[in-house]
């Protein structure tokens, strides 16, 4: 009879909640995030707004007035109409006050929940999209649900592993496209894409990654000497701090499949009401599936400084005893790992592979480590350390790294070459390749300078790296042609001034017209998108008193810079490093300047956005009225 009463009592509750109206999510899914600096963690729907709880983890570092935010649900937008901020200290709260939209809020971790009013959603929505703004960096939460459900489960069964007992066999080095297959199921491809210094040829440094995109499946390819690891940026796998950003191993000859369920990931992450799915949200195929799944597991070890297992430096009396302690501190996680009845032979192969690795890099980059933990550590401690610090190692001879062709299984890195060489270890053939990889950079380094090499020199390297120097040879030499034929009139020799006198040096040179500066480099990703977008800006304004001139440094390397120059009209100039760090930027590239027709600077801007592009284009059209 109690459980009789109680059930119509909630019955009746839920009929009172429908007839006014009112619903409370508490904690609701989502299909998708564009950061983890902020979480959704209840929502209310009444006839007079959407109420929206934010609870927020970056209040000490990141700006934000979430100006621009709405609702977007069924083809339609939810303004915001108010907003409230609160202030804890602990449990304890400081402060409720109403959130003053565009205002510049200090920093501070306390002010840590948000809580806005929106215009009320239609009757029967059952999804909606959180939009803060516009631009790239704003926060946004897409396919947040009214219902208290989960996602329904989009990837096929998971077929467990079985171990058949066979060891991680050493790979054959061999130069060819490193591929992977992505698929998203459930969201776009465009969530997906990939960055950082795995993705340049070691010996040219350019990118040369290559992808397809075919619906929600998207073909990665990228031509490498051995396995390359670059970032890649997607759905959130773990919450060790990395965000959306992972590695993942692609091999010459090897194959990668990986199948990702993002609204899965979110559920198996974060604290949903509605539970956890069965799985974590992705599956890895293909040759090397496995070992992609050890790596994503254990990633700490490959980018090492999270790594629990590193003393810290007031335990010890002296580097040799740090070296042990780290030692005895990785080979208990290796021995446990043996024991994992879910890892094959070939996984714990491999796993011992990635200890391997960590334990060599952590001797090698050491006195990183030492400067890094400077702060709590006193002078003499630091000091003695240093003194006492080897390459040295009574460990060397037990590791399996580099002691077969088992080391392709990651990228040659000529960082270890000193630890090797320190321990004898130089006999095997990853070392011998690592250190003719050393050579082939030293001739690469040489022709981003924009010089071409004899085929004398060119033949000295070692066979294997030796096409890819003469191809880059040969492209240096097209280009230097084409800079003379088409575009030498563009580059100009830097000003003989002072880097803090540079830009005005610059703007004499060009009286009676203004001047629009875009200090950018190659290699940087948004410099290029905002220069990019700006050409039919400049396409516009052909013929009018304007100068459009493109400034970097001596960090972009030769050859790519003349290609850029190929590509981009204007005035260029390749600034020398200690020149550029005169120059008053105030933070980071790219960096914009604009000076008027009398040669005064009347506006600047830092970072590329599309309210950066209109910005320019309003204020250079304001400049020549």
């Amino acid at each position: 009879m109690k459980r009789i009463i109680t059930a119509l009592l909630a019955v009746l509750c839920l009929a009172a909640c429908v007839e006014t109206g009112d619903k409370v999510i508490e904690r609701p899914a989502f299909r998708s995030a564009s950061s983890i600096d902020i979480f959704p963690v209840k929502v209310e729907l009444t006839k007079e707004a959407t109420i929206v709880h934010f609870h927020i983890f970056c209040a000490d570092w990141r700006t934000w007035d979430m100006t621009g935010a709405r609702l977007e649900a069924d083809g339609q937008t939810f303004a915001c109409q108010q907003g409230r901020i609160i202030t804890h200290e602990g449990q304890e709260v400081l402060a409720d006050e109403a959130f003053e939209f565009g205002k510049d809020y200090e920093k501070d971790a306390r002010n840590d929940s948000v809580i806005l009013y929106f215009d009320p959603l239609l009757s029967g929505t059952k999804t909606f999209d959180y939009i803060e703004g516009d631009n790239s960096n704003s926060w946004k939460f897409y396919g947040i649900r009214l219902d208290n459900k989960l996602y329904t489960e989009l990837l096929p069964a998971y077929q467990p592993r079985k171990d058949d007992g066979k060891p991680l066999e050493p790979l054959t080095l061999k130069y060819g496209d490193a591929t992977a297959i992505i698929t998203m199921h459930g969201d776009t491809i465009n969530d997906f894409s990939w960055f950082g210094d795995e993705c340049r040829d070691p010996v040219t440094s350019e990118y040369n990654v290559r992808t397809e995109v075919d619906g929600n499946v998207c073909y990665f390819s990228q031509p490498a000497y051995t396995a390359i690891m670059p970032t890649f940026i997607g759905p959130r796998l773990d919450t060790l701090g990395f965000g959306h950003q992972y590695n993942m191993i692609v091999i010459p000859g090897e194959t990668l499949t990986v199948d990702f369920d993002p609204a899965a990931c979110n559920a198996w992450l974060y604290d949903f009401s509605a539970g956890k799915p069965s799985h974590n949200g992705y599956r890895l195929g293909g040759t090397i599936g496995d070992l992609n799944e050890v790596l994503l597991e254990n990633k700490r070890h490959f980018t090492l400084y999270m790594m629990s297992e590193i003393p810290s430096y007031d335990e010890v009396k002296d580097f040799p005893e740090w070296r042990e302690k780290l030692w005895q501190n990785l080979d208990t996680l290796r021995q446990g790992v043996m024991k994992r009845k879910d890892y094959t032979r070939r996984q714990k192969d491999f796993f011992t592979l990635l200890i391997d690795r960590a334990y060599v890099r952590c001797n090698v980059l050491c006195l990183g480590f030492l400067e890094w933990q400077n702060n709590s550590l006193p002078d003499s401690a630091l000091a003695h350390l240093k003194n006492t610090y080897t390459l040295v190692d009574p460990h060397a001879k037990e590791l399996q790294y580099f002691r077969d062709g088992r080391s392709y299984y990651f990228p040659l890195k000529d960082e270890v070459l000193p630890y090797f060489e320190a321990n004898g270890l130089t006999e095997s053939e990853p070392y011998k390749m690592t250190k003719a990889l050393v050579e082939a950079k030293e001739m690469g380094d040489v022709m981003k300078q924009g010089k071409i090499l004899p085929e004398s020199e060119i033949e000295k390297a070692h066979p294997y790296f030796q096409r890819v120097l003469r191809e880059f040879n040969d492209s240096n030499r097209v280009q230097l042609e084409r800079i003379e034929r088409e575009a030498n009139d563009r580059m100009k020799p830097t000003p003989n001034v002072p880097g803090d006198k540079l830009l005005q040096a610059i703007v004499k040179e060009h009286p009676g017209k203004a001047v629009f500066f875009d200090l950018w480099a190659t290699w940087c990703g948004p410099c290029k998108r905002g220069i990019e977008a700006m050409e039919p800006l400049k396409e516009q304004l052909k013929g009018k008193d304007i100068v459009f001139v493109y400034l970097t440094d001596e960090s972009s390397f030769m050859n790519a810079w003349t290609e850029s120059v190929l590509k981009i009209p204007g005035i260029h100039y390749r600034i020398p490093t200690k020149k550029w760090e005169e120059i008053p930027i105030p933070g980071g590239i790219p960096q914009y300047y604009l000076f008027d027709r009398k040669g005064k600077k009347v506006w600047e801007e830092t970072g590329f956005s599309d309210e950066v592009l209109k910005d320019i284009e309003k204020q250079i059209t304001k400049t020549l009225e």
